[in-house]
């Protein structure tokens, strides 16, 4: 079966394109944010280009001066502003802290070191029906041209 994939790809409007580019051009499943933008220019796609409209830059304005509220975080603090935010209740068992915290470490060096392909230890150590998904769209554009992509996740 072939596969391709990207994720948190910004600056680039054409996602279904560039995941059929991963698919047919790498031996990847998946390309996210900057790699995954920079894969889809390097392959020919439009972009950089602004993905903002008036509309989502108002809903954004409106949401910056009520406070970045609503927000999805939790168990951070402060609650009640944008950030920066840093956790709060750690959890008391040992081993979760561990995870916790050398979660926290591995996220940063990967920021700082530009290494978001490279692999890293992971604390799942196995794919069940409880931490996987399948995620379908399809896409009408102005022309209108309809397009369609579809993730499936089959455990055996």
């Amino acid at each position: 079966m072939e596969i391709g994939a990207v994720a948190a790809m910004r600056y680039v409007k054409d996602a279904i394109m560039a995941a059929k580019l991963v698919m047919e051009h790498t031996g990847h499943t998946l390309l996210v944010g900057e790699k995954a933008t920079s894969f889809a220019i390097s392959m020919g796609l439009a972009g950089p280009t602004n993905l903002s409209s008036p509309e989502s830059i108002e809903k954004w304005s409106n949401w910056r001066q009520n406070n970045c509220q609503p927000n999805f975080w939790k168990n951070v603090a402060p609650a009640g502003n944008c950030g920066p935010y840093h956790p709060i209740n750690i959890p008391k068992d040992p081993v979760k802290s561990a995870v916790w915290e050398n979660q926290g470490i591995t996220c940063q060096e990967w920021l700082e070191n530009d290494n978001l392909l490279e692999p890293t230890n992971s604390h799942f150590n196995s794919v069940n029906r409880h931490n996987h998904d399948t995620i379908s769209m399809a896409v009408i554009d102005k022309v209108p041209s309809a397009f369609k992509g579809k993730s499936l996740f089959l455990l055996i």
